[in-house]
């Protein structure tokens, strides 16, 4: 990374510590996430809708596209949106944490979770709400082809977990027979 880049990385860091989460969120909706963006291909929309699973996502046509910068967790991912940091919680599932008594868990959950995202191009959807209490942005989220919160569950290393108001996948997260 070149020093101006280093240093407007430096600065946003700064801006949203100095920030409230629901400043974040603002700031997020307005500045990250606005309809400006071009206009989705439609093959990219009928690629995604082959891909198991990712009919519960509410509007599939509308995401977007980040790169990922390294996984936080089974469950976390840092991307890059537009310049930005972001951290994003996947929606509808839970990982063992490493500061618990299942840290081994937490371990495979995290590598599990790299595995499945191996590229660093990831596509963000939205189901209700925009982040969590901890200003983490939530999203359902395919990577290679694959959706990603569905293929934790399936592999066993997460749980579908519910959590209100972003329930839309959850009943396709419950029905999940671990492979």
């Amino acid at each position: 990374m070149n020093k101006r880049g280093f240093l407007l990385l430096a600065g946003i860091t700064m801006i949203l510590i100095g920030m409230s989460c629901a400043t974040i969120s603002s700031f997020l909706s307005t500045n990250l996430f606005s309809d400006n963006q071009d206009e989705i291909p439609a093959e990219i929309v009928d690629e995604f809708a082959f891909i198991e699973g990712v009919d519960c996502i509410p509007d599939i046509s509308t995401y977007e596209v980040g790169n990922l910068i390294d996984v936080i967790d089974g469950d976390s991912i840092r991307v890059a949106i537009q310049g930005s940091i972001i951290e994003v919680r996947y929606i509808g599932i839970d990982t063992p944490e490493f500061d618990s008594d299942n840290y081994q868990a937490a371990v495979e959950a995290a590598e599990a979770n790299k595995k499945v995202l191996s590229t660093s191009l990831i596509y963000l959807f939205k189901d209700q709400s925009e982040t969590d209490k901890y200003g983490r942005l939530l999203r359902y989220v395919i990577s290679n082809d694959k959706f990603v919160n569905l293929e934790l569950v399936q592999s066993g290393h997460a749980q579908a977990k519910k959590y209100f108001p972003d329930i839309s996948c959850q009943s396709t997260f419950n029905q999940v027979i671990v492979k």
